[in-house]
């Protein structure tokens, strides 16, 4: 028995983790060995002061939140590597190991936390989005307005000098010009006008993608609805979607996206994350409304408990 293993297996010596035969061995080590005893100790210390914080229960919010993204992370992923095969395939085995091993519970909270605090700075910093190639030099989106009774729409734009393209929604240039609009324009006035001209061609991937991107987190309340308007009727085929539209559901601001929210998923009241999260807001609520719709959803559900 080297260092090197004593060290790597101290702290499933700590935690009573190791094999008898395994843990007499360490100890034989440890007596002969003054490195591995001062690590040993160290990690001891680190062990106490860790049982010494107060634990936290984390909410049902958090706990759908995360459930959530769970499964839209296997749903999506692409299964080219044998690990992350074993990762997506066989999460209990992954729990496992965690159950059995704090430490290893401890690293991936501490990746897990790191990796959070870049998620949100990314999500929720300036709104950028990727230029269409053709439009490189468009300074800003000024207004796009509908032609009545007709598929056209007309997109004004700055470039060096202000310029404008009109045609149908489905032409790809305009297209182009409207997805730009809806993610990046300061203008909410601009990007509400984008988003309900894009709500038309919601089957497209692509605009889903839009729209879906402006109900997580278009600042202004009004394009978050006319996007929920959007992308609600794909709740049951669209994993994405149905997320996007839970995470309105329980974190929204507005009470009014909050309700379209609630609204737009009951075709999947009976999805386990849907479910929880009704049961979770039907008695904690601050909205009386909420609670009562919440309520009144799952009572339509038989044997939902």
């Amino acid at each position: 028995m080297n260092c090197e293993w004593v060290q790597q297996n101290t702290a499933l010596y700590l935690y009573d983790e190791l094999a008898d035969d395994a843990r007499h061995e360490l100890e034989q080590h440890i007596r002969r060995c003054q490195d591995c005893a001062a690590e040993l100790a160290a990690q001891k210390k680190f062990q106490e002061q860790m049982n010494a914080l107060p634990v936290e229960e984390p909410s049902a919010s958090f706990l759908a939140a995360a459930r959530m993204r769970l499964q839209e992370s296997l749903e999506t992923a692409q299964q080219n590597r044998a690990w992350y095969h074993r990762l997506a395939f066989d999460p209990m085995a992954w729990m496992r190991q965690v159950r059995f091993s704090p430490a290893l519970a401890m690293i991936i909270f501490l990746a897990g936390f790191g990796g959070g605090l870049g998620a949100m700075y990314s999500a929720k910093g300036p709104i950028t989005a990727t230029t269409p190639p053709a439009e490189a030099s468009i300074s800003g989106i000024t207004s796009i307005e509908k032609q009545p009774g007709t598929d056209n729409v007309k997109v004004q734009y700055d470039k060096r000098l202000p310029a404008s393209v009109q045609g149908s929604v489905s032409d790809p240039k305009v297209q182009d010009l409207l997805l730009y609009a809806a993610k990046s324009n300061e203008n909410s006035g601009v990007r509400l006008n984008s988003v309900d001209v894009l709500t038309s061609k919601a089957d497209d991937p692509r605009v889903r993608e839009t729209l879906t991107y402006a109900l997580r987190y278009d600042s202004n309340p009004g394009v978050r609805l006319m996007a929920l308007d959007g992308v609600g009727p794909f709740v049951k085929k669209d994993i994405r979607v149905r997320n996007a539209v839970l995470e309105a559901l329980l974190d929204d601001s507005n009470l009014g996206v909050r309700s379209g929210a609630l609204h737009a998923l009951e075709p999947v009241r009976a999805d386990s994350s849907v479910r929880m999260a009704l049961q979770q807001l039907s008695k904690e609520d601050p909205s009386e409304y909420i609670r009562t719709e919440s309520k009144r959803v799952l009572a339509s559900m038989p044997n939902i408990y």
